[in-house]
């Protein structure tokens, strides 16, 4: 019996020293060997195009954290436009592996994520973060990779249409900008400062502002001068109701600031015209009447296989008083633009104009 305690004390004691032995392994766990650093080195500048946007942009490349025991490590590739604070950092990427390849189209959204203006350098400052399953270990944070970055967009820039006739004209709430129902004017490309678009505006006396934003932190009102613009301006109006084509432009002569900004409005009401519609090139053309609920312009008519276009105002006076084919997208409508080609069957359609959206405007015709 004294020998059977003698080993069972012992066995106890083995066991004791084992498990102490095991968790002094456990401390060693939380030791990494190796600093977390990165290996890359940043080109001078990355010039980002759309042209580009499939090719690879630069590959990151950073030493792994080792420890004494072996243990899963986890990295998050972190991005700021201020290489000195993280503290609203955006995660580019997680991954178990020591780099990460990022193509010029994620490299020029995470730049846009940080906050980057398009077309102009800025810093994209990238730090990686590793963590281990311990939730009682610090994360390990590398040094900071700075890329001077141009990132690009595809995105016009526009102008909000607040004012008193939006929810009377199918434009949800009255003086919102906010809401996603006002009009926008659009610019053809982004850095232009020329914009433009249609509005209907069902109101006796239609009262209105341009927003820079979706909201009134800068809205262009009334100088005082017809024409022109002012950031610290009343209401602008026009003389009544009507289908508005507007255009602005924030800037004329170029020089940076909006003191010289200017806008037009011009009522249209819209017909088609032409050898495929009943009266040929000749007056009167064939009128359309606006919807309000489609917000698109539409007319019953027979139409043969020939040439036509819209028309506005019963004038070929003005370049944006007639739609033809776009130069730069078939199935895009362009102000003077080519005679259109009506090559369906011969026979009677609903023809519907859709000028809702600005620089995109375009046509359908239904058989009925």
């Amino acid at each position: 019996m004294k020998k059977f305690s003698i080993l069972m004390l012992s066995f106890l004691a083995i066991a004791a020293t084992i498990s102490c032995s095991e968790d002094d392994e456990e401390l060693f766990i939380d030791q990494p060997t190796t600093q977390l650093s990165f290996k890359s080195t940043p080109a001078t500048s990355y010039i980002l195009t759309f042209e580009t946007k499939d090719n690879l942009a630069e590959r990151l490349v950073w030493t792994t954290v080792d420890f004494s025991t072996p243990i899963s490590v986890s990295y998050e590739v972190q991005a700021s436009n201020d290489a000195t604070n993280f503290d609203n950092a955006i995660t580019v990427t997680t991954t178990n592996e020591d780099n990460v390849s990022l193509s010029v189209e994620r490299l020029n959204e995470v730049a846009a994520e940080v906050g980057l203006t398009p077309f102009t350098e800025g810093v994209v400052a990238m730090r990686v973060v590793a963590t281990t399953a311990d939730a009682s270990m610090d994360p390990m944070i590398s040094d900071v990779l700075a890329l001077a970055v141009t990132s690009y967009t595809t995105e016009s820039p526009r102008l909000w249409v607040p004012g008193n006739y939006a929810a009377a004209s199918g434009y949800g709430a009255d003086w919102a900008p906010g809401d996603a129902a006002t009009p926008y004017l659009e610019a053809v490309e982004f850095g232009s400062t020329e914009y433009e678009g249609f509005i209907n505006m069902d109101v006796a006396t239609p009262n209105f502002k341009f927003t820079l934003e979706q909201d009134w932190d800068e809205a262009f009102g009334d100088s005082g001068t017809p024409g022109e613009l002012s950031l610290s301006g009343g209401d602008l109006s026009v003389p009544g109701a009507g289908f508005y084509y507007i255009t602005v432009n924030t800037d004329p002569d170029g020089n940076g600031d909006f003191s010289d900004a200017t806008w037009t409005a011009t009522p249209t009401s819209w017909a088609m015209i032409g050898t495929a519609t009943p009266n040929d090139w000749n007056d009167p053309d064939t009128d359309m009447s606006y919807n309000a609920t489609t917000q698109k312009w539409e007319v019953t008519v027979t139409l043969s296989q020939d040439q036509f276009k819209f028309r506005a105002n019963d004038d070929w006076g003005s370049p944006t008083n007639n739609f033809g084919q776009s130069s730069d997208n078939p199935d895009l409508l362009g102000f003077n633009g080519s005679d259109l080609t009506f090559d369906q069957a011969p026979g009677m359609y609903k023809v519907e104009l859709d000028l809702s959206t600005p620089r995109a405007y375009s046509y359908t015709a239904t058989s009925i």
